[in-house]
C-alpha cells in the first residue's frame, strides 16, 4: 500500500508580548469638560542635524499682518540668526560679545516699533531658552520692529548686548 508523504510537525506561532498597562484615568482640573493630556516627545535628529536644536524648521509665509508673535530667546550673536528676511529687511548688531547662550541666563529684552519706540510690544527679563510674546492687542504688530537686548534692567550703553531690526509684516516676508 502506498503511504502518504511525511508532514511537518504542528507549528505554534509565538504569542505576542502583552501590551503596556493602561494609563491612569485622565484628571480634570476645575472643568469636567476639559481633559489634560501630557505628551512626551523624543527627538531623533537625522540627516545633517546633530541635535534637536539644529533641525531646520520649514517656514510658512503669513497672509496678513500678525496681531502677536511668539519668539524663543536663544541668545547668541547675530551670526546665528536664522530667518528668511533679506538683508535689506533685517539688520543685527552685537555689542560686548552679544547675548549669553547659557540656558537660564536672563537678559532684558525690549521690542518696539522703529518709528520712535513709542509702541512697546515687550519689555521684560527673558531667560535663554524661554519664549516671549510680542503684541499690541487689539492692534496689529507694526511692519518693522526694533529688538534691543541688555544684560540687565539697567539700560545704559555699557549693558547693551544686541540690537536688531526686522520686517514683521507679510508684504515682503
Amino acid at each position: 500500500l502506498p503511504t502518504n508523504p511525511p508532514t511537518d510537525p504542528p507549528f505554534n506561532p509565538p504569542t505576542p508580548s502583552p501590551s503596556d498597562a493602561p494609563s491612569a484615568t485622565p484628571s480634570f482640573i476645575d472643568d469636567p469638560d476639559r481633559c489634560n493630556v501630557k505628551v512626551g516627545v523624543t527627538c531623533n535628529p537625522s540627516g545633517e542635524s546633530e541635535d534637536c536644536g539644529s533641525i531646520i524648521v520649514s517656514r510658512t509665509r503669513c497672509e496678513e499682518r500678525p496681531l502677536a508673535m511668539v519668539f524663543k530667546y536663544n541668545g547668541g550673536t547675530c551670526d546665528q540668526s536664522d530667518n528668511i528676511q533679506p538683508r535689506e529687511l533685517f539688520s543685527c548688531f552685537d555689542f560686548f560679545g552679544g547675548p549669553p547662550t547659557e540656558p537660564g541666563v536672563t537678559s532684558f529684552i525690549q521690542v518696539t516699533d522703529i518709528k520712535g519706540g513709542s509702541i512697546v510690544y515687550h519689555a521684560a527679563l527673558v531667560a535663554v531658552g524661554e519664549e516671549y510674546t510680542v503684541s499690541d492687542q487689539p492692534f496689529e504688530v507694526d511692519a518693522n520692529m526694533n529688538v534691543t537686548i541688555w544684560s540687565s534692567l539697567n539700560t545704559v550703553p555699557e549693558n547693551l548686548l544686541q540690537t536688531l531690526v526686522f520686517h514683521s509684516s507679510c508684504s515682503q516676508n
